[in-house]
């Protein structure tokens, strides 16, 4: 089995966006100790919007100079010791801005497909640059912010045009429907990878685009509801180390709690708890992929004991990688 651990390289989106320190640096230091304790690699889908912030801001305000210096020195380091670095885009910060006290983050066009085809073009091609320009190496693969991909046709050509061709957004029959974001993966091929065109849950053998899907799980209410008791019990285990709080989903706590429902295999928090019973779901459907998916952010000590276990366990039985490795030709 091919083991991808991914993380989504990001702060908060609430309005307590918390610091950079907490959210990215601290956690992120926690997943390279791992990863060169027992020598894997993994992928981080980097925010490139929040970089391109910050460097926007530092010059009018010297405190963002730290955070400026620390996120783009780590997101080297990584690359240098051969972490795989790829494209994350929330496009609502093209709409933010920093007020010289925090950052006031707008939502309104939280989707990339809230923008018309020459803005996405536009910010394709700039959130890319930052990482090419960071890392030097071939950037191709994208995972949406918040999942938020469709509709894809309306991507479609920018990322033609700018060699974004492996996507890693799906999680087979996922939904959610709110003000600011959706996604639909209901009907999305049970796969462990396919081909696609305009149409990301429907499979094209002579489509343009690869779709390596996050590996989807169901869970029961009975999980979030131990997730939540064990998070008041023992918070020092269990409270994500990140400091700021997620932007409001309106009634997603409610249906976690009252109905099973469809989500992807994580390392954040409880949910790595999972991980192995994940991986023999995966072997029984003799699937050659398995994508984790997890946000520096939103760990625990928990969830980083957890995920140590799992790569310990299972490093000399199956293959952690990266998308770099596995598809592009040396």
């Amino acid at each position: 089995m091919n083991i991808y651990i991914t993380l989504d390289y990001e702060i908060y989106f609430g309005e307590n966006h918390g610091t950079v320190e907490k959210c990215i640096i601290y956690p992120t230091a926690e997943l390279i100790r791992i990863a060169e304790e027992h020598n894997v690699r993994f992928c981080f889908f980097v925010d490139c919007g929040f970089i391109l912030k910050l460097n926007e801001y530092r010059k009018k305000f010297p405190q963002l100079e730290n955070d400026y210096a620390a996120i783009t020195e780590q997101v080297k380091y990584l690359s240098q010791t051969g972490h795989d670095i790829q494209l994350h885009i929330h496009p609502h910060w093209e709409d933010s801005y920093y007020n010289g006290e925090r950052w006031v983050i707008d939502v309104n066009r939280y989707k990339l497909s809230d923008f018309n085809e020459a803005e996405i073009d536009d910010i394709v091609s700039r959130y890319k640059h930052v990482l090419t320009e960071l890392t030097g190496k071939t950037v191709f693969a994208y995972r949406a912010g918040g999942w938020c991909m469709q509709p894809f046709s309306k991507l479609r050509r920018a990322f033609i045009k700018h060699g974004v061709w492996l996507d890693s957004s799906v999680f087979r029959n996922g939904f959610y429907v709110s003000n600011n974001y959706e996604y639909d993966f209901r009907g999305a091929p049970d796969k462990a990878i396919y081909r696609f065109d305009s149409d990301p849950v429907k499979e094209d053998a002579s489509g343009m685009f690869t779709e390596l899907p996050i590996s989807p799980i169901r869970n029961s209410p009975l999980f979030f509801w131990k997730l939540f008791l064990l998070g008041r019990k023992n918070p020092y285990l269990h409270k994500p180390l990140g400091d700021g709080r997620a932007m409001p989903a309106p009634g997603y706590r409610k249906k976690l709690l009252t109905r099973f429902t469809n989500n992807p295999v994580s390392v954040d928090g409880y949910n790595a708890s999972l991980l192995n019973k994940s991986l023999r779901q995966l072997q029984i459907k003799e699937f050659e992929h398995m994508v984790v998916i997890g946000h520096p952010k939103a760990l625990s000590r928990y969830s980083i004991e957890q995920l140590e276990a799992f790569v310990a366990q299972n490093r000399e039985k199956h293959n952690f990688t990266t998308y770099s490795k596995q598809f592009l030709k040396s």
